[in-house]
């Protein structure tokens, strides 16, 4: 039985949509909060961070931070 690579499966997915599309998918994924869209959300976070520069993670930390303050 072959292994199920989550990553893979959710960037092949989306590989090919437009700038749109992959908005809509984010968007709704907000919007229903349903939970199997997390790990979908957190394939795409993670490819963000590891193509994010210094600067660019810290400004998403600052981001994340400021968020968990505000719960």
């Amino acid at each position: 039985m072959a292994s199920l690579d989550i990553r893979e499966l959710v960037l092949k997915n989306l590989a090919g949509s437009k700038r749109e599309e992959v908005e809509e998918y984010i968007d709704d994924a907000i919007q229903t909060r349903e939970e199997q869209a997390l790990p979908g959300m957190g394939i795409l976070f993670e490819v963000v961070w590891q193509r994010s520069n210094d600067t660019e993670k810290a400004s998403m930390m600052d981001k994340i931070m400021a968020a968990l303050e505000s719960v």
